[in-house]
């Protein structure tokens, strides 16, 4: 595994325009622009500005473990690229505790390699080893689920930075996962979007195809019930495995009687799949979830087979194009500003994600006093998660975390986009059916 260590060595009165981005406007050099709006109540309690000898405690330490390698990469670079753009940005910032006590963290990245053995095995060693506070990490719905148990055992906060409900909520009952939060908008949100894309393009039946994994198969589960309240028939469904390069699954599609084709998949198998689908049903449109939100997507299956899809996306891949007042608009108009400046590449959702994750756990560690054990610094950080995230504007949508809902964001934290000449570009909803 990989292991690279990046201190964020936090001092001085800049640590307040970062932390103060829960709720006013930041500083320029904030490394992302702060809302637009300030929340109702402050998502944590706002750091005390450091004298110019402000005391030191502890170092802090959050472990962080995106998918760097193996099939999720598309989504966990992203993640991984913004954690390195936090450390190398906040090099010079910190999180002064209500005491005034400022604090060194460490961000400690280790790579899941999109493999649930992998994270288990670093998420241990984050929390047994390495001491952390908090832990950050599952760039995909299947790792996430893993880590699940694994936090919950040893008391630490868990941020994921994945899709799937039963992340947070248990699905067999429905209860809140205690130590468990997420970033990653949810596939019942994505499928609500294609469901009303659907009805506005006047269809009624539709195949499903989905990846073997579990963001695949939640996306099917999602799509079944979003479809079914929105009256349209999935006419044929079948799942794929992620590494298949032929598609025996597809030859039933033409003759479902289905009017389009909604794919459930991640990349590269959601490009591998749609190239497929293209070059046997060269005229049926395909529409993709959220899962696919990134430049990868398109430029695997080439502009021309990718030309007119369409799928739900985060705001941050339409930045620019959202209104003034939208309490997202600076600041993911700042962090796509950021991101490309940090990495040379367009930004996508699941940095954002990445973000989000990062400083709600930054945020955290900044209501500690001094002087704590680590099981009550780690209870400390699980608690001002839960009861301090009110209408805090992030990069996926603005969060108002509780007891009851340590995810938050709703339908309207995505947009719908459209492949046009290569790029994603907003797909307003008085478009669809013209």
């Amino acid at each position: 595994m990989n292991k690279n260590r990046l201190f964020v060595t936090f001092c001085g009165v800049v640590l307040v325009a970062l932390l103060l981005a829960a709720c006013q406007p930041a500083a320029t050099e904030a490394p992302t622009a702060a809302p637009t709006e300030a929340p109702t109540e402050a998502p944590t309690e706002a750091p005390t500005a450091a004298p110019t000898e402000a005391p030191v405690g502890e170092t802090y330490k959050i472990g962080f473990a995106p998918a760097i390698t193996g099939p999720g990469a598309s989504l966990g670079d992203p993640e991984h690229q913004t954690g390195k753009m936090l450390a190398e940005k906040l090099m010079t910032e910190g999180v002064v505790g209500p005491d005034g006590v400022m604090h060194p963290v460490e961000i400690i990245i280790y790579d899941t390699e999109t493999n649930p053995d992998a994270a288990v095995s670093v998420v241990r060693k984050m929390i047994e080893e390495d001491k952390v506070q908090v832990v950050v990490a599952g760039t995909t719905s299947g790792v996430s689920m893993a880590i699940v148990p694994i936090a919950t055992e040893a008391g630490v906060a868990y941020i994921s930075m994945a899709s799937a409900g039963a992340i947070v909520n248990d699905p067999e009952t429905g209860a809140v996962r205690e130590w468990v939060f997420k970033t990653a908008q949810d596939n019942y949100a994505s499928a609500k979007w294609q469901a009303d894309y659907i009805t506005a393009m006047g269809w009624t039946s539709v195949c499903h195809i989905y990846q073997n994994s579990g963001y695949g198969n939640d996306t099917f589960k999602q799509a079944t019930t979003a479809f079914g309240e929105a009256g349209i028939t999935i006419a044929y469904s079948a799942a794929f495995e992620s590494a298949a390069t032929e598609f025996p699954e597809l030859a039933e599609v033409g003759t479902s009687g289905c009017q389009a084709v909604v794919v459930g998949a991640i990349p590269p198998a959601s490009s591998t799949v749609s190239v497929a689908i293209r070059e046997q049903y060269p005229d049926i449109p395909i529409i993709h979830g959220h899962g696919t939100c990134n430049q990868d997507h398109i430029d695997l299956m080439g502009s021309d087979v990718a030309e007119g899809m369409v799928s739900p996306c985060g705001k941050v891949m339409v930045a620019d194009t959202l209104p003034d007042d939208d309490p997202q608009k600076e600041i993911v108009t700042q962090y796509a500003a950021d991101y490309t400046a940090f990495t040379g590449k367009p930004v996508n959702t699941f940095g954002g994600h990445g973000w989000d994750a990062l400083m709600l756990a930054v945020n955290a560690l900044a209501t500690l006093p001094d002087g704590q054990d680590l099981a009550t610094q780690r209870a400390g950080v699980r608690d001002a998660i839960e009861n301090g995230v009110t209408g805090w504007p992030g990069i996926s949508g603005v969060y108002n975390l509780s007891a009851e809902d340590h995810f938050s964001l709703d339908y309207l934290s995505l947009v719908f986009v459209k492949v046009v000449d290569g790029k994603w570009v907003y797909y307003p909803q008085e478009e669809w059916a013209k």
